[in-house]
């Protein structure tokens, strides 16, 4: 039996049966990984990159902004963005 999140449901009496399938199921899946590097490179894989080199935008926004005010803004996001994403 394959790893089934929605199990056991919301507010449902546990099952035996049910509970040791789950528990089954999650150590299979954890055995297919032969070494600790073959883990924490899946982990590695899934994972958000290192957004702290980020640097602060250090900026004061006027009320209404400015159109250079909002483009910092956005180029500041898409930094974040590309900096998150794992190459």
């Amino acid at each position: 039996m394959a790893f089934d999140p929605t199990l056991p449901a919301d507010h449902a009496q546990i099952v035996a049966a049910e509970l040791r399938n789950q528990l089954n199921a999650l150590n299979d899946a954890l055995s297919a990984y032969s070494t600790t590097a073959d883990m924490e490179q899946e982990i590695f894989a899934n994972s958000a990159g290192n957004v702290a080199t980020l640097a602060k935008l250090n900026m004061t926004v006027s009320n209404p902004p400015t159109q250079a005010q909002m483009q910092a803004i956005a180029d500041k996001v898409d930094e974040f963005i590309t900096l998150a994403q794992r190459p």
